[in-house]
């Protein structure tokens, strides 16, 4: 098992420090271990306490680390003083550490400065140097480049010279009134990638940092490249901010076990490599996720549906759902309109636009007069967690990547659907009559909607007719993420969570 290190402060209320670096780590698949350097008395409210380690323990700790279970990476959070910097230095060195991400937390989210201008000196001449990448946010890189911050321009000024200062890849994290939640990655001069993000309106945001930076040490870990640890960093902790966890009176933490059904866990924990040969991309595509994907035919709710005996609130509250889904899932359409290549493809996305507004959610709105659903009621019904994070999921990939890509997003949802309607038929063909489940069944099972899904297939694999071998497996690794997001969405409606 790979294995990552956490050198960082103790945050006693979990959401942050060296308790959400662990989380993080572990649940993206890798064993985590911790240097302590403080222990701090905190909650959401605020910090009432700090307790600093030695040099001298910190040293003890670091040893006892390396010179036993050495670490795949080493993520370096906040370290308040210029000795506690040089020990983490002097060991970092002296054993050779490897794909160390170092996020240099000096200023609070109120603007306050966190560590002293002697601490800041220490950490860049003698940690920073040392780092793969560090996570800077828009005050940190003020501080680190000399320069002001306002624009995207600047961030892209900025994160270049602290390249140039530091020699060490730079995340320069957008927000705080920059932009919306958009990341640029510089690692050498002229050398940019921008990673494209949407804000989730949440006040729940303690420890964000921490867990972007940790995200990226656990996929280095397991010899992501920086560009792929950053990306599925980022559509990590997009996940934990969506589950909107609502916890204490102040700036609350983020769920980072949002989705504990192996989604990080077992798809990351090694990468995505297929071991035969293929003869089309459905086929890899279908076999990423032959290990569940027959499940969806035995889960309760489709059962349900299958027997006509599924209780109808359940249904009710599946069909408010996957209402506020379908709008959300039109929008990865839109993207993708934005995204294609060539005309066909654009009018295809705008096609399934129109089929979406115009079939499936006028098969919705019919459920909703038929089991009483007020406009009032769905206006007030929030989105589910499992609703949002899955949105959240596709909406990232639609931003931020290209057109197969998207359209693998898609197909898992176009073709689980598909196939659940069929064998649903298949197992009872008098279902398509139930008065209640039939137009659902009817809708999916239909040949319309299996054509449109053929010709969904279709243009997938021209559009990634020359991926290469890794771009398939990412491909893949798509269409399993948003799989494993749908049974989470069948299981959110059977449980009416």
């Amino acid at each position: 098992m790979k294995t990552a290190l956490t050198i960082a402060g103790s945050d006693s209320s979990g959401g942050a420090g060296i308790q959400a670096d662990i989380k993080t780590m572990t649940v993206n698949g890798v064993f985590a271990m911790s240097a302590i350097t403080a222990l701090t008395a905190q909650n959401t409210l605020g910090v009432t306490g700090i307790l600093e380690s030695s040099p001298e323990f910190l040293n003890k700790q670091l040893d006892a680390i390396f010179t036993d279970i050495f670490p795949d990476s080493v993520k370096i959070g906040m370290v308040s003083s210029s000795e506690l910097i040089h020990v983490i230095a002097e060991s970092l060195k002296k054993y050779h550490a490897k794909n160390i991400v170092v996020d240099p937390v000096m200023v609070a989210t109120s603007g306050a400065k966190l560590i002293n201008d002697d601490a800041i000196k220490t950490l860049a001449n003698e940690l920073l140097p040392l780092a793969l990448v560090i996570t800077p946010n828009i005050p940190e890189a003020e501080i680190l480049s000399g320069l002001k911050i306002n624009n995207e321009s600047e961030m892209i000024q900025a994160a270049g010279k602290i390249n140039s200062l530091f020699g060490c890849a730079v995340l320069l994290k957008g927000g705080h009134a920059v932009n919306d939640a958009n990341d640029l990655l510089c690692t050498g001069q002229g050398v940019y990638k921008w990673y494209l993000g949407k804000r989730i309106n949440t006040t729940n945001t303690h420890g964000t940092g921490c867990t972007l930076s940790s995200a990226i040490a656990a996929n280095l870990a397991k010899d992501f490249t920086l560009d792929e640890s950053v990306r599925l960093a980022k559509n990590y902790i997009s996940g934990a901010l969506g589950a909107m966890l609502d916890l204490g009176k102040g700036c609350g933490p983020m769920n980072h076990a949002f989705n504990l059904s192996d989604r990080f866990i077992h798809k990351y924990n090694t990468d995505f490599t297929c071991k035969k040969s293929y003869k089309n991309l459905l086929e890899r595509l279908r076999d990423s996720v032959s290990d569940f994907w027959a499940e969806y035919n035995n889960h309760p709710f489709v059962k349900g549906l299958e027997s006509g005996k599924l209780d109808s609130q359940k249904f009710k509250h599946y069909i408010i759902q996957d209402y506020m889904y379908l709008n959300e899932y039109s929008k990865v359409f839109a993207l993708g309109v934005a995204k294609a290549k060539s005309l066909g493809t654009m009018q295809l996305f705008a096609n399934v636009i129109q089929a979406i507004a115009n079939v499936e959610l006028d098969i919705h709105r019919g459920y909703m007069g038929k089991l009483g659903v007020t406009q009032q009621e769905l206006d007030s019904t929030p989105r589910s967690i499992e609703n949002l994070s899955y949105t959240s999921y596709m909406l990232r990939v639609a931003y931020e990547e290209g057109e197969p890509e998207i359209l693998a997003a898609i197909l898992s949802c176009a073709l689980s659907y598909e196939d659940i309607a069929k064998n649903i038929v298949k197992n009872n063909p008098d279902s398509v009559n139930h008065e209640l489940f039939g137009n659902w069944i009817k809708c999916y099972s239909g040949e319309e909607y299996c054509a449109t899904n053929q010709i969904l297939v279709n243009a997938i694999e021209e559009a990634a007719k020359d991926y290469n071998e890794s771009q398939l497996n990412h491909l893949a690794e798509i269409f399993r993420n948003c799989s494993l997001y749908e049974m989470g969405f069948w299981d959110m409606a059977y449980n009416h969570e």
